[in-house]
């Protein structure tokens, strides 16, 4: 159920307020190759990647793994959003973690 937008009326001005929810909230069925809660196999590699090097470069897991750095980058997108990796420290010395 989404909430009900409030409307607002203010000397002839309208102004409508969307409530903000979490898109996964409403979510049903497949987003990204995963389906309740299982990751498809290239999400599951470089989770597997990170797991075992911590502090791991981008650059590193696509020449480890053989994939491109766009397709890397959307794989790191998806699990930084859903909170199963992290990115610390800078962009010259930093790398991703596992949650």
């Amino acid at each position: 159920h989404i909430p009900e937008p409030n409307f607002y009326e203010n000397h002839g001005v309208v102004k409508i307020v969307f409530e903000l929810t979490s898109i996964s909230k409403f979510q049903n069925g497949t987003l990204n190759g995963t389906l309740n809660g299982t990751l498809n196999s290239t999400l599951q590699k470089v989770l597997d990647s990170i797991k075992t090097k911590p502090n791991i470069k981008a650059k590193e897991i696509a020449v480890i793994l053989d994939i491109p750095r766009d397709t890397l980058n959307k794989q790191l997108r998806y699990l930084t959003n859903n909170h199963l990796i992290e990115r610390r420290g800078s962009k010259k010395t930093g790398g991703y973690y596992a949650i």
